[in-house]
């Protein structure tokens, strides 16, 4: 009886089975899934130019040639952590800055560490050291090193940074350079 069951039944199932592939569900899946693998190859492709460009402007600033950085950064970009002593915005107070920085130390270099992008921001983790052999505006040269961890978080629109911000850990570089005293240096005494 049992043998009679699945035989009688397997017709139907294999029925069901041709009418679920058959008809215009199939194609419709299909070209859903297609659209999908599309979307994601285009934000794949999206992240890793993004990705490129933060790395292609991590290395102008280490080696000061700014060339190419408007291939990477908007004309109006706006750097929520600039030096209060550069008066240019834009892009151009993003080179000015740069200049400043590489006066300032020469040696500067900086390397990613990491880098994270959701949505139109993208996070950097960087690591960066020089030497201060130049002035830093009215700030004489210390002739000492420091070396120091930092974020930058930007976000992009088109496919170029618009906006900065950032932090560094500022409080350890100045006792680097001799700048402040080592935490705790007073209670030493």
């Amino acid at each position: 009886m049992r043998k009679q069951l699945i035989l009688a039944s397997a017709p139907l199932a294999i029925g069901l089975l041709l009418a679920s592939c058959g008809g215009g569900g199939h194609d419709h899946a299909a070209a859903d899934h297609t659209d999908m693998m599309k979307a994601d190859s285009t934000a794949k492709a999206e992240l890793a130019a993004r990705e490129t460009g933060v790395r292609a402007v991590f290395e102008a600033i280490n080696t000061g040639n700014l060339g190419n950085i408007g291939d990477h950064v908007a004309e109006n970009f706006v750097d929520h952590q600039q030096d209060p002593s550069i008066t240019t915005t834009g892009i151009q107070g993003l080179k000015d800055m740069v200049g400043l920085l590489r006066g300032a130390y020469p040696d500067y270099h900086q390397e990613i560490v990491s880098m994270s992008t959701t949505g139109d921001m993208t996070f950097v983790h960087f690591h960066m050291k020089g030497t201060n052999s130049g002035p830093w505006g009215a700030m004489p040269a210390t002739g000492k090193t420091m070396d120091v961890m930092g974020v930058d978080v930007l976000r992009f629109e088109n496919g170029k940074a618009v906006e900065h911000w950032g932090y560094m850990e500022e409080m350890k570089m100045m006792t680097q350079l001799g700048l402040m005293p080592e935490p705790g240096a007073e209670e030493k005494k």
